[in-house]
């Protein structure tokens, strides 16, 4: 599992709502990967040639384009642009001398690490914002997506919540779960709710598609069996999910999705799951009655993980490609 201590990157002023608009071979010319390696957990970019989803070239001439200073200096990326929802995941450091996986449950970040950016280019400072309570062991894996209708910004995470008596989180926790909070600006946040807590399953790793007004697909992972599954509505981010039976892909363990449209093939998805090693790609034609195939893998980067897919406009691609060019 490599999806802690919390950064989230803003790369555009604005996340819109809207769907990503299918087909707009016009419009969207390639894809941002941003991303990590165990390697070298800081955040990484690869751009797509052309309008390939699966064939990509290391950018910055192979070295990583952000590194926190602040925090855990754990190493995430969020892929957030106009184009639709956007797709963080986040590594903390587990070559550190000191890390354990127990230490960082019970008293791991419970903040996110904010880079800010309107071109892709030009980078803020990282910050740090505390986002969860005093109960929580840890916040992994946020995710955001900003919604018209209250003019703010809904930000997801993973937890763990312990009791308030067990100050020093040493006793048993309750089941991972998804909590969520708001802001307009990601400097200011609500206070943390739940979101997903379920009784007899724990959760982390959420992911969103937005497919329409009100419609989204979303992906979770059981920490009881490590795999994947692929949840359904058309009643909005707090509407009625329907569940698709079974896993994505239950012939092995997998984790961390991000998940992105097609640009150029109306009704076609994307996820890449991680199986502890590096992202496989999967793709299917139909969201409600999926059938995730594994895609190809030519020209498909290795070692990668928890990252999140941007769509790019001609403009946004020519400006990340001449700041960061490839090897």
């Amino acid at each position: 599992m490599q999806h802690l201590t919390l950064i989230v990157a803003t790369l555009m002023s604005a996340v819109a709502s809207s769907p990503i608009e299918i087909g707009q071979t016009s419009k969207y010319t390639g894809y941002l990967v941003s991303t990590f390696s165990d390697a070298s957990p800081q955040v990484q970019f690869y751009l797509s040639n052309g309008n390939s989803p699966i064939n990509f070239r290391f950018l910055n001439k192979g070295k990583p384009v952000l590194a926190s200073s602040v925090g855990t200096k754990g190493q995430l990326v969020c892929a957030c642009s106009e184009h639709g929802p956007t797709d963080p995941f986040l590594d903390l450091d587990i070559n550190a001398s000191d890390f354990s996986w127990d230490k960082a449950t019970r008293q791991g970040s419970r903040g996110l690490i904010i880079w800010k950016s309107t071109d892709l280019v030009n980078w803020s400072s990282p910050s740090l914002r505390i986002v969860e309570v005093n109960t929580a062991g840890m916040a992994w894996a946020p995710s955001a997506i900003w919604d018209d209708a209250t003019s703010q910004y809904y930000v997801f995470w993973s937890s763990r919540q312990y009791s308030s008596s067990d100050t020093a989180h040493t006793g048993t926790a309750a089941l991972d779960r998804i909590r969520y909070a708001t802001t307009q600006d990601f400097t200011t946040f609500s206070v943390p709710q739940d979101y997903i807590a379920l009784s007899d399953t724990p959760l982390i790793d959420q992911e969103f598609l937005h497919t329409g007004a009100n419609s989204f697909t979303r992906f979770l992972k059981n920490e009881t069996v490590n795999q994947v599954y692929q949840e359904n509505t058309t009643g909005g981010l707090f509407g009625t999910w329907t569940r698709v039976p079974g896993y994505l892909r239950p012939e092995s363990p997998l984790e961390g999705p991000a998940a992105f449209a097609d640009n150029t093939t109306p009704g076609l998805y994307h996820v890449w799951l991680d199986n502890y090693t590096q992202y496989v790609p999967y793709q299917t034609a139909d969201l409600q009655n999926p059938s995730w195939s594994a895609s190809s893998t030519s020209g498909f980067p290795v070692g990668l993980k928890h990252g999140s897919v941007t769509p790019l406009t001609q403009q946004e691609y020519d400006a990340v490609v001449a700041a960061y060019p490839p090897l």
